[in-house]
């Protein structure tokens, strides 16, 4: 299994509010799915699945990315452990479930593997050290489980993705990289999902975007979000399935800094698409994809 969290990325509503409202912001993506990506986008083909969920988690407020990703990564409802949407970075309470249950760890006592796709640099774990940031929910996904982290020169290697795909923005983080293409970024990343038995990768430039409100800024996004997952699509082995889901919605509705109470999309691509059609909400992620790890599939190319 292949999981691409893209942060912030909700189902809306058409209008000049909602970057996804033209088939051409993300040409290749709507092309496959034969639907805009709006509100109540639904289908399903064999290996082809696209599907709203919920990430509300029926907790009151808005959505938050904390409790999102724990949820996301744990199959526990996380909001409702805090009694409340948590934003930003994982706190103390959140790694009493990261621990025990995260998707990593999980994975590994059923005798798969499991890799973290980002990289790391030193200067993020200095700041961790000095206090001036906060561990992320999938940094301790891939902490607790007792894995490596992906550093600058398996970068260099192509084994390692910045969380914005083309590297471009590493170097104000403290690490030196030679920007690439959204395609080449894509085949790095099926390399590493041929691999293994569960891989992930993060990209936080919805979420970005949505909270600029910058309407072209937005655009360029996710258009480049669109040229990666062409490329994974395109490159994705017979045997590998691609799982790509959100935490809440974000750049869909850029009249608001905040997020929104819409719907997530689902998408799975792949032999073990159909699982993840009973998926109703961010809960159902990690245990479906558990379930399905060792499960023969049909393996077909129409999607």
């Amino acid at each position: 299994m292949l999981t691409l969290f893209l942060d912030g990325l909700g189902l809306g509503t058409v209008g000049p509010h909602n970057p996804l409202s033209d088939p051409g912001t993300m040409p290749h993506i709507q092309s496959l799915s034969g639907i805009p990506l709006l509100a109540g986008a639904h289908i399903q083909r064999p290996n082809f699945l696209l599907k709203p969920i919920d990430a509300t988690l029926g907790v009151p407020g808005l959505p938050q990315s904390a409790t999102g990703q724990t949820t996301l990564y744990t199959g526990h409802n996380a909001a409702k452990f805090r009694g409340q949407h948590q934003t930003g970075f994982a706190n103390g309470s959140l790694r009493q479930l990261i621990e025990p249950y995260g998707l990593f760890k999980q994975v590994l006592a059923q005798g798969g593997t499991a890799t973290l796709a980002n990289l790391y640099s030193p200067a993020y774990f200095e700041a961790i050290a000095q206090r001036r940031w906060r561990y992320s929910v999938c940094t301790l996904l891939n902490m607790t489980a007792g894995l490596t982290f992906r550093m600058q020169y398996e970068y260099e290697q192509g084994e390692a993705l910045f969380w914005d795909i083309t590297g471009e923005i590493a170097s104000s983080r403290g690490i030196s990289t030679v920007p690439i293409t959204p395609e080449v970024a894509g085949n790095y990343l099926t390399t590493l999902g041929n691999r293994h038995s569960v891989t992930l990768f993060e990209c936080y430039l919805s979420d970005y975007a949505g909270h600029s409100q910058v309407y072209d800024r937005a655009v360029a996004w996710l258009q480049r979000i669109d040229r990666f997952l062409a490329a994974v699509i395109d490159t994705l082995g017979p045997d590998t399935t691609l799982v790509v889901v959100s935490d809440h919605g974000n750049v869909e509705d850029l009249s608001t800094k905040r997020h929104t109470f819409n719907a997530v999309p689902l998408w799975v691509i792949g032999p073990a698409a159909k699982a993840f059609i009973q998926v109703q909400d961010l809960t159902g992620i990690t245990p479906t994809i558990l379930a399905n790890l060792c499960q023969p599939h049909a393996a077909t190319k129409d999607i």
